[in-house]
């Protein structure tokens, strides 16, 4: 199963309504509740009485609030900061930028979220960079030492054009974020 690595965007009041309680975050990305366990068989004839869960509505959101890097998120990660995990922000905004959305694992660890101002950062960055420099200094050798998730160990010049892409998506959909001011969800699934 492939560890893959979406962003939405989010009006601004949800985001904030999201910081506030972030006990949902689970239903508002997936639309499902979060797996629970049947209670044991002591619990139910003991236990206190409660009702069952009401079926809620859940309007996934439309695709352009959407954006899947799929596999690549580890690939980019690194070759936007060089390091494995860890990285100085704005460019190490994917997997360290923003705010934890709490502690509910929404796939692979919690969700986070970036406000305007850290969307706005990390576009300012991501235009900063040029086609042909972003990742002249890189080769397989240095995802496989690096231990960096998304198979491109044999790394050529393909593999940075089909990567550019993904940076040229990102910038169109941070920008649409900054121009309704919107905030940024980013988890892995």
């Amino acid at each position: 199963m492939s560890m893959l690595f979406e962003l939405r965007r989010v009006p601004l009041a949800e985001l904030e309504s999201l910081y506030q309680d972030p006990s949902d975050i689970f239903f508002y990305l997936n639309g499902s509740e979060p797996y629970e366990p049947p209670k044991s068989f002591f619990k139910r004839i003991f236990g206190p009485k409660t009702p069952p869960k009401q079926k809620r509505e859940w309007t996934p959101p439309p695709d352009d609030m959407r954006m899947d890097l799929e596999t690549n998120w580890h690939v980019l990660h690194y070759v936007l900061c060089r390091e494995s995990w860890e990285g100085p922000l704005p460019q190490a905004t994917l997997l360290n930028g923003g705010t934890q959305l709490g502690t509910v694992d929404v796939g692979y660890g919690p969700a986070r979220g970036l406000n305007p101002k850290e969307v706005e950062d990390f576009l300012i960055y991501l235009n900063s960079l040029k086609k042909d420099q972003y990742a002249s200094d890189i080769t397989g050798e240095d995802f496989e030492e690096n231990e960096i998730y998304g198979g491109y160990a044999g790394w050529n010049n393909d593999d940075t054009d089909k990567l550019w892409t993904y940076i040229e998506e990102l910038k169109t959909f941070l920008t649409k974020a900054k121009m309704e001011n919107n905030g940024v969800i980013l988890y892995i699934y």
